[in-house]
């Protein structure tokens, strides 16, 4: 490489950069002039009037708000992040629920769209039904291609960042299947996939409370269990992207509990949703009496986590029992997360966590018994934005590559 190609290199990065700040700064700031760009940022008055004007004409992210109050000198030009004008689109590919949503860059829903996945149907329907949802979601508010910035898509798996495979998915079912090339050919749109765990945390990180912090968890505890790992502001993905599978550290060795995984006492074989479901349908079909049995209706397949929750809240002494367990065997896990990443704090968030009391209360009593000192604390709290957690994340994967002026791939 010659030094005049090294240079252009050197002058492109720094130019990415340069815009990379001063659009972080103007997204942050609501309104901004440009000499405060400036005198913030410490760049030239000639450089942040170039960019600006790129970010405006050309990349459609900044657009004029007008005239500022003049403190003496020629008034200031003010300016704004234009995030109402652009549009991604984020698809939380459940197991049970597939759900889209069109937004724009600041994350403001503006068609949701929410179906059954075809789970049973394979894996080729279940890539068409994606297609098919994206589709769905643009004509609902008849906007084009071109004005939709990519689709992002949070996946309930193992997904290898070298190619692309999802190399395992035990929701699905799934061993090495490549979601890439079957959506290559499906969608006209650029898109981005990755773990909905990392992808909750990377939510959590660009709009929620997270934004106040650099290093953070999100534990997703649904039907699996699992993490998104924050670090210096950064989500962990690990050198093949199987970082944050917490579900599947061992709190129970003497456990005779097979996960999905083929092992025996993981944490998600002990307390993920389909546990909680699987202990109040075998509490229910020993005692064929109580509170949870008159839930059911004598139906033991309807048992699900909430309805043990709700028979706990009712004052069933078995589905009390059920989530005392399970909260004691989450706070092993999360105690292990504290004493090994010390975050700054952890939220939680998933299906089960939406049970209210009986959950957060149960964790923030027994996780104390197992941080590494007595005087230790970790803050715990709900993710910010409840069942929305995944399908932000997946467009929060979007709006942080264009913000950052980086490749959608």
């Amino acid at each position: 490489m010659t030094l005049k190609t090294i240079t252009k290199v050197d002058a492109l990065q720094m130019n990415r950069m340069n815009k990379r700040e001063i659009l972080q700064l103007i997204r942050k700031s609501g309104v901004i002039s440009r000499a405060e760009i400036a005198n913030i940022s410490g760049l030239t008055a000639p450089t942040v009037s170039r960019i600006v004007e790129h970010l405006i004409n050309e990349e459609k992210l900044v657009s004029y708000v007008g005239i500022g109050e003049s403190s003496g000198g020629r008034p200031p030009v003010m300016v704004k992040f234009n995030g109402k004008e652009n549009f991604v689109i984020g698809i939380d590919l459940g197991a049970t629920t597939l759900r889209g949503v069109l937004s724009d860059l600041d994350a403001n829903f503006i068609v949701e769209i929410q179906l059954p996945t075809e789970i049973n149907k394979g894996f080729k329907v279940i890539m068409n039904q994606v297609s098919d949802l994206v589709g769905k979601l643009m004509t609902r508010r008849e906007i084009s291609h071109d004005r939709v910035k990519g689709v992002g898509i949070a996946i309930a798996g193992l997904v290898n960042k070298k190619n692309g495979i999802v190399d395992f998915s035990p929701d699905f079912n799934w061993m090495n299947v490549d979601v890439r090339e079957s959506l290559q050919e499906l969608l006209p749109l650029p898109f981005i996939y990755d773990n909905s765990s990392r992808l909750m945390a990377l939510g959590e990180h660009e709009y929620g409370e997270g934004r106040k912090y650099d290093n953070f968890v999100v534990i997703n505890v649904g039907y699996g269990i699992a993490a998104g790992i924050v670090v210096d502001g950064v989500p962990v993905r690990g050198s093949v992207g199987y970082a944050g599978e917490f579900g599947h550290i061992i709190v129970d060795s003497r456990s005779k509990v097979q996960c999905k995984c083929g092992a025996k006492g993981c944490l998600e074989a002990l307390a993920s949703g389909r546990r909680i479901a699987q202990m109040g349908q075998e509490v229910a079909a020993g005692r064929k009496r109580g509170i949870l049995f008159d839930l059911c209706e004598g139906n033991l397949s309807q048992i699900d986590a909430k309805m043990v929750a709700l028979a706990a809240e009712k004052g069933d002494k078995e589905a009390i029992s059920i989530y005392k367990e399970i909260t004691s065997y989450l706070s092993i896990g999360i105690a292990t997360l504290a004493n090994l990443l010390d975050p700054q704090i952890i939220f939680i968030g998933g299906g089960v966590s939406f049970n209210g009391a009986i959950f957060f209360d149960n964790i923030k009593d027994s996780v104390k018994r197992y941080l590494i000192s007595p005087e230790k604390s970790v803050n715990i709290a709900p993710v910010t934005f409840g069942d929305n957690a995944s399908v932000t994340g997946a467009l929060s994967l979007i709006t942080s590559k264009i913000t950052n002026f980086e490749p959608l791939d």
